[in-house]
């Protein structure tokens, strides 16, 4: 293998495959990189068994042939060189970088011995934004609960059906559900369930870059990529395995009726939210007492060791006075995943189940389950 590779495209492509290396101690091949040149594109694959990824690069390839290095070190060592252009080859499975007034060679490990990547059946897919899937995802990523006796909830579920695309999240104690239009209503439906760590690994790949990805679906694994200039070579694909089982029905979950709309600018309800956190149990506990003919809304906490703290917040209410309480980080978590600057926060009875939203948006919401006294 021999090349000649832009700094830039090459530094980005090692840095963002790299990072799926560091969780991975078991198998010590899983800390490479695999790195393929052939035709105009030299190939950076990454895996933890798990979730792969694959970017292409193009590059003037002199001989093709493949090596494999470690990942993290290779990405230190590119993120040092100053030179616009950079020269790979590979001898006796080390791999030599060459640039202006510097030469290194980085050992090597036969890359015989790195895991086969499976191949995904491409008949089917569907394509969406990126900025929108990124977006969405990064609302209800941090909901699922990794969990060894209900696995089925320790992912984020996708559902594809009737031109929308539906991600939901929950951990049994709150659930984040987004849904998006997708700009054909010719894709074919279907649904499965994202590992989180994959998911996260999608947000962090892709955050940078612009266009469409497609999404191919297998019943057992999930490919997500992007095109490149050259139609025939994706540049980066994200290819992960499926967590098996059924996704709980939780449509059934979610309040249909109310007895309390409350309207909040959303940063004062966090302040309030913060402050009596600083008193919560054990359990995390906050107390909201809702007045609407008063227009506010009371919060207390407690905590044995901590005191007490009470305050009011002004809001705009209608409906019934109701109290409930609600662990305050779930409820924290629920506002910072929204950008409106008010929410609305609808409660469906005394000691039943919150429903928060944005105001101005339909397309997001936050059920919080309430703790019981």
């Amino acid at each position: 293998m021999k090349l000649e590779i832009l700094k830039e495209p090459f530094r980005k492509a090692i840095n963002s495959c790299e990072k799926i290396t560091r969780k991975t101690s078991a198998l010590p091949v899983l800390q490479n990189v695999l790195i393929k040149a052939e035709g105009n594109f030299t190939q950076f694959t990454t895996t933890n068994l798990e979730t792969t990824i694959i970017w292409n690069v193009l590059s003037k390839v002199n001989k093709k042939g493949q090596a494999a290095v470690p990942a993290t070190f290779l990405a230190n060592v590119v993120n040092l060189v100053q030179d616009e252009k950079i020269g790979l080859e590979e001898k006796e499975q080390n791999l030599l970088l060459s640039a202006k007034d510097q030469e290194t060679q980085i050992q090597g490990q036969d890359p015989n011995e790195f895991p086969i990547i499976p191949k995904i059946n491409r008949n089917e897919s569907w394509d969406i934004d990126i900025i929108k899937i990124i977006t969405a995802l990064a609302q209800v990523v941090d909901v699922p609960a990794i969990s060894q006796i209900r696995p089925e909830i320790s992912g984020v579920y996708f559902s594809v059906k009737a031109g929308q695309l539906k991600l939901a999240a929950t951990d049994s104690f709150r659930l984040a559900e987004k849904t998006i239009k997708l700009e054909k209503d010719t894709a074919p439906e279907q649904s499965f369930i994202l590992p989180q760590a994959a998911a996260k690994e999608i947000i962090t790949v892709f955050s940078q870059e612009q266009g469409n990805i497609s999404v191919f679906y297998n019943p057992n694994q999930i490919l997500f990529e992007t095109a490149s200039p050259e139609p025939s070579q994706s540049q980066i694909s994200v290819l992960s395995r499926l967590i098996e089982g059924n996704y709980p029905n939780y449509q059934e979950i979610i309040p249909k009726k109310f007895v309390n709309t409350t309207i909040f600018n959303k940063d004062d309800l966090a302040g309030e939210i913060k402050k009596a956190g600083l008193f919560a149990s054990r359990s995390y506990e906050v107390q909201l007492k809702i007045l609407p003919k008063e227009g506010k809304v009371k919060f207390f906490s407690q905590n044995a060791q901590a005191g007490k703290s009470e305050s009011v917040l002004a809001c705009k209410s209608e409906g019934e006075n109701v109290e409930v309480a609600f662990n305050y980080r779930f409820l924290l978590d629920g506002l910072n995943s929204m950008k409106s600057s008010e929410v609305i926060l609808e409660i469906s009875a005394n000691e039943g189940p919150g429903l928060l939203k944005p105001v101005g948006d339909n397309s997001f919401v936050y059920i919080l389950m309430p703790i019981k006294a």
